[in-house]
């Protein structure tokens, strides 16, 4: 009989020996998938704010093309340069060259947004080299500087970090001069689950960086 006894106490043991190992495995899987959820939200963060940053100044363009194409002014070599681009787009103004080759993205499928760039990246370096003026409203618009654009929409991005519980006070945000397009970096803090015992509880940080898509006529406003 104690002989069975002792065999009992073992098998009790060998089971919360057990239950002990499969806990900690369970906790080490929880983290890991805790890590890669945690990495995703990091990820979301700045992708969603260098588009919320590239939106601004997006925005920004469309103002000033809009005001080299309508703005009253009384300056003759405001007006010349006017009056020279539409003849040389056949009567077209800046925006309305814009629109026509959106419109051509657009039925080919693409989004509004990434229509847009492609066609302000196709229509307006050379008439910002060939147009003063056009160059003029749009660093009066985005800032005289790179670093004047990226001060421009850094509000907006640091609202989208926020929003995604990422770090604003750990966050950087850049408008490359290298790739033309807002990049930005930031962390979202990661806490490790514990078990209290084997695992011990830590706070860790996952960085990411985010990128928006190329603005490369920024390179002819900023030459």
């Amino acid at each position: 009989m104690k002989f069975v006894k002792n065999e009992n106490g073992n098998a009790a043991i060998f089971m919360l020996w057990l239950l002990g190992i499969v806990a900690i495995i369970f906790v080490i899987i929880v983290n890991i998938i805790k890590v890669y959820v945690v990495k995703e939200q990091a990820n979301l963060a700045v992708e969603q704010a260098a588009l919320a940053g590239t939106a601004v100044l997006l925005e920004k363009t469309k103002e000033a093309v809009n005001e080299f194409d309508t703005r009253p002014t009384v300056d003759p070599l405001y007006l010349a340069d006017r009056e020279v681009q539409k003849l040389t787009d056949s009567g077209k103004s800046v925006e309305m060259l814009i629109e026509e080759e959106t419109e051509k993205y657009l039925a080919r499928g693409m989004d509004e947004g990434d229509a847009y760039i492609k066609a302000a990246n196709k229509i307006l370096p050379s008439r910002v080299n060939g147009h003063p003026f056009l160059k003029k409203e749009l660093k009066r618009s985005l800032g005289l500087s790179s670093s004047d654009a990226a001060y421009l929409f850094s509000s907006a991005v640091l609202k989208t970090i926020d929003e995604n519980e990422a770090k604003t006070e750990k966050t950087e945000i850049e408008l490359s001069r290298e790739d033309w397009r807002v990049e930005v970096k930031s962390v979202v803090q990661f806490e490790t689950i514990s078990d209290q015992k084997f695992i011990a509880s830590f706070l860790s940080e996952i960085p990411q960086k985010g990128y928006g898509p190329t603005l490369a006529y920024l390179e002819n406003v900023y030459d």
